[in-house]
């Protein structure tokens, strides 16, 4: 099961919407929505959303390896510490994308069991 931390960005697994985790006590997360309620979910029914160093960027086109970006406009090879700063930055992307992964794998068996309960 996922941790979630005090400041974390998160999704509504089953519902349209999101938040910030203000607070997580007794197996529940307190996520504040944007009305500014904070509603308890179990840690199941959310799903992290990438930090600035995460998944966000992999779509943002202007900050896909920007040290590395930065060096090709400059016509010049990357240092060595952009590449480890670039190698980092995908292994975080990597580390996330697989846990959002797992985490949809087993909403989508949850709901295919709820689904087959139903017909």
């Amino acid at each position: 099961m996922q941790q979630f931390n005090i400041g974390d960005k998160v999704k509504f697994l089953n519902s349209v919407g999101g938040g910030i985790v203000k607070r997580v006590e007794d197996g529940r997360v307190y996520v504040e929505d944007e009305t500014g309620f904070d509603i308890p979910f179990a840690p199941g029914e959310l799903i992290r959303m990438a930090d600035q160093q995460g998944v966000a960027k992999a779509f943002n086109d202007e900050t896909i390896g920007s040290a590395v970006k930065k060096a090709k406009e400059e016509r010049r090879e990357p240092t060595q510490l952009e590449l480890i700063e670039e190698n980092r930055r995908l292994r975080s992307q990597n580390a996330n994308l697989q846990d959002q992964i797992k985490q949809l794998k087993s909403q989508v068996l949850s709901l295919q069991r709820t689904i087959a309960r139903i017909s």
